[in-house]
């Protein structure tokens, strides 16, 4: 018989059966993190981290955070989160942009866009407080200056220029005190251009701030540049002030920004573009003038002691001068007639080893009629010892020949009622011990006082109009020749040192005396 076809009944409810296997398929499926989605993020969170550790360090020390360089971050990071947006749209869902359940590109982006425009914002203010304070130390500086009449105020002014830590241990008007420890860097800034101007044109001077340049963070502090522009009969001059402002002290003993004006070799004036009035181009001239008569005496009183003789005869227009009438050519020719051929060859143009030679009582002379103390005081006789003796030997020589780094080397024009008087620094060779430089500054003293000159000046300088009537070019009406005179050599014949590291006294310059006896200690600190 055959088997039934029929299947089996199905087991009743509640029966036991074996259990089935899950499914080892994943509900989502794995796509894979973009890693320019990873690089935002971790770049913005760079940037952060830069931000807490820097901010912390700068709390400490109680300053400002200045880190301009960090905003490469942020914007590195907005680049990296749009970028990483489009590959992943581009993707077509094989790429993704969230990591445990954070989506890093918004994150990133967010971060980084927040962070980045606060932390500008930031830099922002600080550059305008910085700009604020830095022409406010500039405004205040100038104010000084502009009363060149008065040596208190030049005294705090160049108290501003000093290092902030440094200057905190000198009062601001303690001058002897200043100039005994800066003596270079205070002969340096009463002579600079922008103080010799303000001294020419004595309380007509205006001085209007302009805006701040070159703001840089470095780690020596914050430094920057203000200008500004000098009104004066002259003209319009630019200015440039460079200042440097640092953190002194940490922690609670943190007494904010100083500032510090700093001394610029070059001076602050931009000549170059200054627009000068008639009158402005009246005193250039006679600035240019004065020097080439000036060098030019000092160049011959540099070589040998007889040519000083004859450089005072024409410099000096000492023809007149019975002591030195037969140093002139009528002096000349009558010596020759008198004594012979030979003794006048010289004043036809003949070989000087024939022509009569002055000697050292001219030089004598010439000292005893050149040398005065500074301001034109009568030199005591010990002083003018010390001078016949330097000008019959040595003479004298060009600022920065014996001097090494000497700041005193501005010529200076001084224009008054009766006279134009122009002033090129020297220096005079002091007799030292062995391996010793010493010299004193002198100033040569000329003059002009031609009534017609003088006459012009002062009809140009009433003229003057330093807001409309300006030029960049010479104008073609000039001053009348200019004939100058020699009037004087003026020093206080105080010795300043230079001793040769490691040389006789192993100390540093200045460290000794240097002069001829009886000149006392060789010169300020610094040696010079």
């Amino acid at each position: 018989m055959a088997e039934p076809t029929t299947p089996p009944p199905a087991p009743a409810a509640g029966s036991s059966r074996s259990p089935a296997l899950p499914s080892t398929a994943d509900a989502v499926p794995y796509v894979p993190v973009s890693w320019m989605a990873v690089s935002a993020m971790g770049t913005a969170a760079l940037f952060v981290l830069i931000l807490l550790v820097g901010g912390y360090g700068a709390w400490r020390e109680k300053r400002p955070l200045l880190m301009d360089w960090a905003l490469i971050f942020p914007v590195a990071a907005v680049v990296l989160s749009f970028a990483a947006r489009r590959i992943i749209r581009n993707a077509e869902g094989t790429r993704t942009g969230e990591l445990f359940g954070v989506e890093l590109t918004n994150l990133a982006w967010w971060t980084a866009l927040v962070g980045g425009l606060g932390y500008a914002a930031y830099l922002v203010a600080i550059e305008t407080s910085i700009r604020q304070d830095a022409k406010g130390e500039v405004q205040r500086w100038a104010d000084n200056i502009l009363k060149g009449d008065d040596p208190a105020a030049l005294t705090r002014a160049f108290h501003r220029t000093r290092d902030p830590n440094e200057r905190a241990l000198i009062g601001p008007d303690n001058r002897s005190a200043l100039e005994a420890r800066y003596r270079n860097e205070f002969i340096g800034f009463e002579q600079c251009d922008l103080v010799s101007l303000v001294k020419r044109n004595r309380g007509a001077c205006q001085f209007s701030l302009g805006g701040m340049r070159d703001w840089a963070i470095k780690p020596s502090g914050v430094e920057c540049t203000i200008t500004g522009t000098v009104l004066c009969p002259e003209g319009a001059f630019p200015v440039n002030v460079a200042l440097r402002g640092i953190e002194t002290g940490t922690g609670e003993q943190a007494a904010g920004r100083q500032w510090q004006i700093m001394l610029t070799p070059a001076g602050y004036l931009a000549k170059q573009q200054a627009r000068l009035t008639p009158y402005g181009w009246a005193v250039a001239q006679l600035e240019m003038s004065g020097s080439d008569f000036g060098r030019k005496f000092i160049t011959i009183s540099s070589t040998a002691r007889d040519a000083r003789a004859f450089a005072y005869l024409e410099f000096a227009r000492a023809e007149t001068d019975p002591a030195f009438r037969p140093l002139t050519p009528t002096g000349q020719f009558v010596r020759a007639v008198s004594v012979g051929a030979p003794a006048g060859l010289a004043s036809f143009g003949l070989p000087v080893a024939l022509a009569w030679l002055p000697g050292p009582p001219f030089a004598e002379i010439t000292a005893d009629r050149l040398f005065r103390l500074p301001g034109g005081g009568e030199p005591s006789v010990e002083q003018k010892q010390r001078f016949a003796f330097a000008w019959t030997t040595t003479g004298i020589s060009r600022p920065g020949e014996r001097l090494r780094d000497t700041t005193d080397v501005h010529e200076q024009l001084v224009l008054t009622d009766s006279a134009v008087e122009f002033r090129l620094p020297v220096e005079i060779p002091l007799p030292t011990p062995q391996g010793v430089t010493a010299a004193a500054r002198g100033r040569v003293v000329i003059a002009c006082t031609d009534p017609a000159v003088l006459a012009e000046v002062r009809k140009l300088r009433q003229s003057a109009d330093p807001v409309n009537g300006v030029s960049s070019v010479f104008p073609e009406s000039h001053l009348k020749p200019i004939t100058w005179k020699l009037v004087r050599i003026e020093s206080d014949l105080q010795p300043v040192t230079i001793r040769p590291q490691g040389g006789p006294g192993g100390g540093p310059p200045g460290a000794g005396p240097g002069g001829p006896p009886g000149a006392g200690p060789g010169g300020p600190p610094g040696g010079q």
